[in-house]
């Protein structure tokens, strides 16, 4: 088990390294740029060559590249399908100069004009042109979705539906335990985290390869996309118990997405960090990386 946040990048990367170290992170979560922007930031060849060596100097791995929000695959609108298609392949070529475990993204919504099936066969057939385009190892980690609207992914089999049709073996998933506490799967019970755990198994695969670990500010079934302070919010101390004593789990990098203001952004993460260590057994608690001085 690896601890760490999504940290932006508003300078540079290497600017957000040391911010990482700073929240004692053993993984990383970054936008490439502004996450509601279409505008990329510019490869940087020599930029990347520090990172990755100043990354594992650090002991920060894996890295992981979240697309931006303004993607949707799933959209009717052919023009906003290529354009989500065109900054996913620059992510995920990001993700191969930086060394990337791989890039996390949101399936998107339809808006309510097509059958479901359909929807699907868009999302997949994007998922497919995007991989088809860049050079392994770099992949798509496919994220959970809370069931807000029509935004695709709020179950297993969704998901699983999704991978079977891109026909893709570079596809993973990431579970956002908001997302799937207000979609209505129980992850604040032992009983009903596993259930979702096999249900993920029997659609997916052995493909779960990232969690982001955030509390939700809304109820249990309420279908609405709100993170919150771990162990503050409705999953609460017994589930976070619950998810972080989950064998299942207990190999897989946890990457903390919970609120912050820009002035005691440190602050935050490093008492939600505290809170997430906290509810890991003993045993199993990694040990807590040193401070930069």
């Amino acid at each position: 088990m690896r601890l760490g946040f999504h940290v932006p990048i508003a300078v540079s990367l290497e600017r957000c390294l040391q911010e990482a170290r700073r929240r004692r992170c053993q993984t990383l979560q970054v936008f490439t740029s502004a996450p509601v922007q279409w505008a990329p930031r510019p490869f940087d060849a020599g930029e990347a060559e520090r990172c990755v060596t100043a990354r594992r100097g650090f002991g920060i791995w894996p890295l992981f590249i979240h697309a931006s929000y303004l993607l949707n695959l799933a959209s009717p609108d052919v023009g906003l399908r290529r354009k989500s298609l065109r900054r996913l392949v620059t992510d995920l070529r990001f993700a191969q100069l930086w060394q990337a475990e791989g890039v996390v993204l949101h399936l998107g919504s339809d808006g309510a004009t097509a059958r479901w099936a359909t929807v699907l066969r868009r999302v997949a057939r994007g998922l497919h042109e995007a991989l088809d385009q860049v050079e392994p190892p770099s992949r798509l980690i496919l994220e959970n979705s809370a069931g807000q609207g029509r935004i695709v992914g709020a179950t297993p089999e969704e998901l699983g539906e999704v991978m079977d049709l891109a026909g893709c073996d570079r596809l993973g998933i990431c579970l956002d335990t908001a997302h799937a506490f207000a979609a209505g799967h129980a992850v604040h019970e032992p009983e009903g985290l596993d259930e979702l755990l096999e249900r993920l198994e029997s659609a997916c695969g052995p493909r779960l390869c990232l969690v982001h670990a955030n509390d939700s500010r809304h109820a249990f079934g309420s279908h609405r996309d709100r993170h919150w302070h771990i162990g503050q919010g409705q999953i609460g101390p017994g589930g976070w118990r619950a998810i972080m004593s989950s064998p299942r789990l207990a190999d897989l990098p946890f990457i903390m997405e919970t609120p912050k203001a820009a002035k005691t952004a440190v602050a935050e993460d490093l008492r939600n960090l505290k809170a997430l260590r906290r509810y890991i057994p003993a045993d199993r608690r990694p040990p807590l990386p040193r401070a930069p001085r």
